[in-house]
């Protein structure tokens, strides 16, 4: 630490420094491209949002934004249905087949039967989705955590019409292990 900038003047230390007397008001506005963020939720029509090149100061981009971010939102939970659909897809055909005895007229082909693998195709592609669906997540956690009450409603809304698009089709997946249906 350099200490150039300290003199000793009867016993006391002084400090010389001048970022002592600047104006921090500033950075307690939440200015655009400033560091410090609001930790309360407020209405405003300018915030940077992920990344300094995406920022806003006009109503437009604000609307721009919200309609980017919803979008997003409701890409998410359409991701979530996706991997699930492609996941039962895969258990179906791991399903246990019945033993039956075959006819005399009935070919002996022997049902093809597909063994879960670390290293197959199918499970690359889920690992894939599964980090595209975490990187979206985060996005949007942290689009919330800038408590720009505009943005935080578009994540919302998005998620809700993801949702609404993507989540019914849940209730219609049956699963083949069970029993008691």
């Amino acid at each position: 630490m350099d200490h150039s900038q300290h003199t000793l003047h009867e016993g006391h230390e002084t400090m010389n420094h001048d970022h002592m007397h600047m104006d921090h008001t500033k950075h307690m506005h939440g200015d655009v491209g400033h560091s410090m963020m609001q930790m309360y939720f407020y209405f405003s029509s300018s915030a940077t949002v992920l990344f300094s090149d995406w920022k806003f100061t006009t109503t437009g981009g604000l609307i721009g934004s919200m309609i980017g971010i919803f979008i997003m939102a409701a890409l998410y939970e359409g991701l979530k249905y996706f991997r699930e659909y492609l996941f039962w897809k895969t258990y179906n055909s791991l399903q246990y087949r019945a033993v039956a005895i075959p006819e005399k007229n009935q070919s002996h082909e022997e049902p093809q039967i597909v063994h879960p693998s670390m290293l197959s195709k199918m499970h690359f592609l889920q690992t894939f989705l599964h980090m595209v669906q975490m990187v979206i997540s985060y996005f949007l956690m942290l689009i919330f955590m800038t408590y720009n009450t505009w943005l935080c409603i578009s994540v919302v809304f998005g998620a809700g019409v993801g949702y609404f698009l993507f989540g019914w089709k849940k209730s219609v997946v049956v699963d083949v292990t069970e029993h008691c249906h």
